[in-house]
C-alpha cells in the first residue's frame, strides 16, 4: 500500500484542484509583468497633432481607465511577489517552496523543471510533490475575493 501522509488523508482541501487553480494564476505572471512594465510609459490619451486645440483639460475618465490598466497588472505582480518572497518563507513547511515557485513561475523567463530539480536537490517524484504543495500554500495566501483558489473536498 502506498504511503499517504496523515495530513493528506484527513485534509479537507482537494490538493489537485487547488494546485491547478494556483497554477492558473501564476502562469499569468510573466505576461502581466511585461504588461505592467511596458504600460507605464506607453499609455496615454490620444492627441491630434496639427489641429486647433482648446485649453488643455484632462480627461478624468481616460485617466481612470489608464490608471486601472496600469495598476491592475502591477498589483497582480506585486501580490504574487509578496506571497512568494515574504509570506511563504515565513510560513512554509518546506523552505524550498518559494524557490520552486520563483524559478517556475515568477520570472520573465521560467526555468525548466530539470534545472529547478537540480537547484533544490530533488528527484522527479519528490519535486512534483513539492510543486503541488507549494502551489497549495500559495493558494491559501491568495485573496479569496472574488473566489478562493482553495477547493474543498466536501
Amino acid at each position: 500500500m502506498a504511503t499517504v501522509r496523515t495530513t493528506q488523508r484527513f485534509s479537507r482541501v482537494d490538493r489537485d484542484k487547488t494546485a491547478v487553480n494556483a497554477e492558473k494564476i501564476l502562469i499569468q505572471y510573466p505576461h502581466r509583468k511585461v504588461m505592467a512594465m511596458s504600460r507605464s510609459s506607453t499609455l496615454e490619451s490620444p492627441s491630434m497633432d496639427g489641429m486647433p486645440k482648446s485649453p488643455s483639460v484632462s480627461n478624468h475618465t481616460d485617466d481612470q481607465i489608464i490608471n486601472y490598466l496600469e495598476n491592475d497588472d502591477k498589483q497582480f505582480c506585486d501580490r504574487c511577489e509578496k506571497i512568494i518572497n515574504i509570506l511563504l518563507p515565513q510560513t512554509a513547511v518546506n523552505d524550498k517552496w518559494p524557490i520552486i515557485l520563483k524559478m517556475r513561475y515568477v520570472t520573465l523567463k521560467p526555468s525548466l523543471d530539470d534545472v529547478i530539480m537540480e537547484r533544490v536537490g530533488y528527484q522527479s517524484s519528490q519535486y512534483y510533490e513539492a510543486v503541488k504543495d507549494a502551489l497549495c500554500a500559495f493558494a491559501e495566501w491568495w485573496p479569496s475575493y472574488p473566489g478562493s483558489l482553495v477547493v474543498s473536498k466536501f
